[in-house]
């Protein structure tokens, strides 16, 4: 199989020759900038740097496939009015100002076609760009944060949490916004060829919310957009790297598959709970066991995961999250190649 055959097939709970394992944003950026003699500032403005890229991390790790996707989470929000500013040294921007700093600040937001946007646009003319190369090789995809993530990096997350408490109206009306600007992401992913869509929807925690207010904001505006996604033919893939994770409220709104940290959950019973159900991406700790530990170990971790879940269909592994900038080649090496020895 090809590695997007191998991929996709997962994803649908097929058969696969061997567990597929997934890149997520920029992982191992020193590595992979590197060998791309691009910067990620270049990579911002420019579709064909950021093609580029993400040229490079395939190239560089051979995962399955490759992502047009920041994990800064911003562009979104900027493009919506929330400003950024880079640091010096070449890395992701941080928030300088959220586009709602006021209440009246909502009347004034308006939903984004991606397309018109200076920097978002940028993703998805790669993903065209990665469609052609690559190509079938390897899986092309997309990425977005959810719409409840969208609002709180416009909003900042104490304020809207506040706001929730104080102003129902005005979280759904910056949420109405968030979800039209995602769906039309949706419809340009889908144009531009890209094979499914990775969501980051980690807002949806026991940490920030109670279940009952994650149903109402987080998953109450995530159904539509998943909707939405599969309506055009793309697989959906639901990140949630959170402690305290609300994954079967996330399951509810029948994504393809949930990636999440193998560490924040009881791992036995969240594979009985969704394996075989729809396909499950479970993620090995990213900053100390990828980031600090030995090739040995985490290929040990691997192989007690995918123990784990026995002969299920559904599965792909992945670190938990991005990961770190300077993770140590060998790791992210055996973590394919662990994969790979585990069919």
């Amino acid at each position: 199989m090809t590695p997007r055959e191998r991929f996709l097939s997962a994803l649908g709970l097929g058969d696969v020759d061997q567990i597929p394992v997934f890149y997520q944003h920029l992982g191992g950026a020193s590595w992979v900038l590197s060998a791309s003699g691009t910067t990620m500032r270049e990579g911002f403005r420019d579709e064909k740097a950021f093609a580029r890229i993400c040229r490079s991390a395939y190239d560089t790790f051979r995962f399955d496939n490759v992502m047009a996707g920041w994990g800064d989470l911003l562009v979104e929000a900027h493009a919506h009015g929330t400003e950024w500013k880079f640091p010096e040294r070449d890395f992701y921007p941080r928030v300088a100002r959220f586009a709602v700093t006021e209440p009246s600040d909502v009347e004034r937001l308006r939903a984004v076609d991606p397309l018109e946007d200076e920097h978002w646009s940028v993703q998805l003319r790669a993903t065209a760009l990665l469609r052609q190369h690559p190509g079938n090789e390897a899986a092309v995809v997309g990425g977005i944060i959810s719409p409840f993530f969208l609002t709180a990096q416009l909003r900042g997350f104490e304020n809207l949490l506040m706001d929730a408490f104080n102003d129902e109206g005005l979280v759904t009306s910056m949420l109405e916004v968030s979800l039209e600007s995602t769906r039309m992401y949706a419809d340009r992913a889908a144009e531009a060829g890209a094979d499914a869509v990775f969501i980051d929807d980690s807002t949806a925690t026991g940490q920030l919310m109670s279940p009952e207010m994650a149903e109402r904001y987080d998953i109450a505006s995530l159904r539509p957009l998943l909707s939405r996604i599969g309506e055009n033919g793309l697989g959906t893939i639901v990140h949630n790297d959170a402690m305290m994770p609300y994954l079967e409220l996330q399951a509810s709104a029948s994504p393809r598959c949930l990636h999440f940290c193998v560490d924040y959950v009881d791992l036995p019973a969240t594979m009985d709970l969704l394996g075989g159900r729809m396909c499950i991406m479970p993620g090995i700790d990213h900053q100390q066991l990828l980031f600090r530990r030995t090739p040995d170990e985490v290929e040990k971790a691997v192989r007690s995961v995918i123990d784990r879940y026995g002969d299920r269909p559904g599965i792909i592994m992945a670190p938990g999250c991005e990961m770190p900038f300077k993770t140590p080649m060998e790791n992210i090496v055996r973590l394919r190649e662990a994969c790979h020895r585990n069919r």
